[in-house]
């Protein structure tokens, strides 16, 4: 049903409705007249208004053909009309998102022809916009699918209905820009494939950004590794000097309190018994201090190797925490280089602080392996595990743990659930020596 507004639009939509009830006006007329000029016995009159029924009968029928047709040719218009103006629209929108993208976009046929483009598409392709036309599409922006079984048109001929892919395209004057590229079907409203539509999207900039991000990732991680390396130099300095100044004078010290007890009266008791005291508090001093020099820098790890340093490491925490500890190391020594057995060294103090922390475990196995210039530790507990929330609460530790493996190009893994926690390291190191081939278990 036409709907109209005002009497000009209504005008508009029933032309040929008006145009037929005039014309069937007229044509009564002149049927009368004809009655009057050619039949006569009547009168003009007569024929107009009370002619005989049956040609009232007749009269009304043509006119009623003249009615029809002419609301039925209204219907037509409009209906034409409407599709007109709804072919115009999707035009129009179709037209407005091509030119106002911000993407080049292009349209090929199925001969490689470009149809159509927009601005967007010939500044990316270095190209006056008029000089696309109907040019091969692989001639205007060249990349490495153009003129294989890769291309995109010929994957949506071959019955595909979307392809995306990367590529870098190459313009006119040899400038490459590399691409994320869509192709889809273009049909017509029946369906026939006329050829596809081309999505053109710059990431350049975005590459330009990955590429200082990763950068900016790599100088605070040299950073991070540099300052890491300088801290375990000054624990070991420190260590060193406590060693050496401290020791030295709580042994003389000793030594002295040995010697004046020595000399003291059989009968002095109290004086007997303040000297054992002092030299028993020496002791716990000299013990502490061993302690701290141990936690500040393992001479183990120095003196004896990786393999050694963390057995003992180990012992130490069962003995602590009663928790069983089992080492596994192929090779049985794993000598390499001072700096990165001191950061494998801490992620495995790391992970067993944690353990006693908040795992709850009863047991720990730790795998140690240096096969093909490649180190690799596991570390697994019995433990409750960790969840998402919780390691993101308690994650300085394991942030720690990573960056310190990520400093040297090696990898950092780690899997929980209810049966316990699972630390994986991979780090790419070069022996110092020739490691033994011998297993311990």
């Amino acid at each position: 049903m036409i709907r109209c507004q005002n009497t000009k639009q209504c005008l508009k939509y029933y032309r040929l409705s008006l145009l037929a009830i005039i014309l069937s006006g007229v044509f009564w007329l002149l049927e009368a007249l004809l009655h009057v000029l050619i039949w006569e016995g009547t009168t003009l009159f007569v024929a107009i208004f009370t002619p005989p029924g049956h040609e009232i009968w007749m009269r009304l029928t043509i006119m009623s053909i003249f009615i029809a047709f002419g609301f039925y040719g209204d219907r037509l218009i409009a209906a034409l009309r409407d599709a007109e103006d709804a072919t115009n629209l999707a035009n129009a929108e179709s037209a407005q998102i091509v030119e106002t993208s911000a993407d080049g976009m292009r349209i090929v046929d199925k001969d490689f022809n470009v149809l159509r483009a927009n601005q967007a598409f010939a500044e990316m392709a270095g190209i006056a916009r008029n000089e696309v036309i109907g040019k091969k599409c692989y001639e205007v922006f060249h990349g490495h699918r153009c003129d294989t079984p890769d291309c995109p048109l010929v994957k949506i001929i071959n019955g595909e209905e979307r392809v995306e892919y990367d590529s870098d395209k190459q313009t006119l004057d040899g400038t490459i820009i590399p691409c994320i590229v869509t192709a889809t079907p273009f049909r017509k409203p029946d369906g026939t494939l006329i050829g596809i539509v081309e999505d053109f999207k710059d990431i350049s900039e975005r590459i330009k950004s990955d590429i200082e991000i990763r950068e900016s990732h790599e100088r605070l991680r040299e950073l991070t590794t540099h300052l890491q390396r300088i801290r375990e130099e000054e624990r070991s300095r420190i260590a060193r000097e406590i060693h050496d100044e401290l020791g030295q004078a709580l042994t003389a010290l000793n030594m002295d309190v040995f010697w004046l007890r020595k000399r003291l009266p059989k009968d002095g008791e109290e004086m007997l018994d303040k000297t054992a005291a002092m030299s028993d508090l020496i002791n716990n001093t000299v013990s502490s201090v061993r302690k701290i020099c141990l936690e500040l820098r393992p001479s183990l790890l120095d003196d004896f190797g990786l393999s050694t340093a963390i057995e003992s490491l180990a012992d130490e925490f069962t003995q602590r925490s009663g928790i069983s500890c089992e080492i596994c190391s192929i090779p049985e020594e794993v000598v390499i280089d001072k700096n990165i057995s001191i950061v494998i060294y801490r992620v495995f103090q790391e992970a067993l602080t944690n353990i006693l922390r908040h795992a709850e475990a009863t047991r720990v196995e730790v795998n140690l392996s240096y096969q093909s210039e490649i180190f690799k530790m596991r570390v697994r507990d019995n433990g409750r595990g960790i969840t998402k929330s919780k390691r993101e609460q308690n994650s300085w530790g394991l942030i720690g743990m990573q960056e310190r493996v990520n400093g040297l190009g090696g990898e950092f893994n780690i899997d929980s659930d209810n049966s316990g926690t699972t630390i994986d390291i991979s780090i790419p190191v070069i022996s110092e020596e020739a490691p033994s081939h011998k297993s311990n278990v």
